[in-house]
């Protein structure tokens, strides 16, 4: 498989599930992503891209991470630093994420919130998958921004301890309230496996809305782990509890 096509089969892997839930995406996307994420061909990519294209939480930060670093947002380098992080996160300019979260007015983001979180947009902050669910939090309606969604949209990390008719189990992390911040801390879970990972135990997974997605090796662990808690470090000093 090219890297190309795997970029965008992990595209499609994280934006299946909330499609599924109906949260995220044009309506009843899943399994077109489904049949991608199966058996991927690369003269499906136009039409995946398109679909991708269409799913307005995600798409927007592709074109700005690849716009500040020469790229196309459905490289492999722009669908990691979204998911899970990297450097190319590093060259976004603040005033492009300010009108990043300004273009969501189009997506069912009200006014008055856009313009509000562009003008109070703490700086440092990296346009990450944590970003968008821990400072612009929903833009659709069907989902509303109360911690436990806030916590399962987030993509995760999470231990493998062992396979069961029920589920993975695994050691994991979920988002709570404390006092005015957001914070981790450990808790054990048990998710479901769509995309038939070969797993065992030790292994360490990404997670999203319940799910594993991928296995996930030290550095991109390292990676997730870095954008994730460096976002809600910032986002505790600036005060900010994840309330709109």
């Amino acid at each position: 498989m090219s890297q190309e096509t795997e970029a965008l089969q992990r595209a499609s892997k994280y934006s299946l599930i909330p499609n599924k839930l109906g949260y995220c995406g044009p309506p009843e996307s899943w399994p077109k992503l489904m049949g991608f994420i199966a058996k991927p061909r690369p003269e499906q990519a136009p039409e995946i891209e398109r679909t991708l294209q269409r799913f307005y939480a995600l798409y927007p930060y592709l074109e700005l991470i690849a716009k500040a670093n020469d790229a196309q947002p459905f490289d492999a380098g722009v669908i990691e630093a979204y998911w899970l992080g990297n450097k190319l996160l590093r060259s976004v300019q603040y005033s492009e994420m300010q009108k990043t979260i300004l273009s969501f007015q189009l997506h069912g983001l009200p006014r008055e919130i856009a313009e509000r979180k562009a003008a109070a947009l703490p700086d440092c902050l990296l346009p990450h998958h944590s970003f968008h669910v821990l400072y612009v939090n929903f833009i659709t309606k069907k989902v509303q921004p109360i911690v436990e969604n806030l916590s399962n949209c987030l993509v995760q990390w999470a231990e493998v301890k062992e396979e069961t008719k029920a589920g993975i189990k695994v050691k994991g992390v979920e988002l709570f309230l404390e006092g005015s911040s957001l914070k981790l801390r450990e808790k054990a879970k048990t998710l479901q496996n769509p995309y038939c990972l070969a797993l065992s135990a030790g292994d360490i997974v990404s997670v999203h809305w319940g799910n594993a997605v991928e296995k996930l090796s030290s550095t991109s662990l390292n990676c997730l782990k870095k954008q994730t808690i460096g976002n809600l470090a910032i986002l505790e000093a600036a005060g900010f509890n994840g309330k709109k």
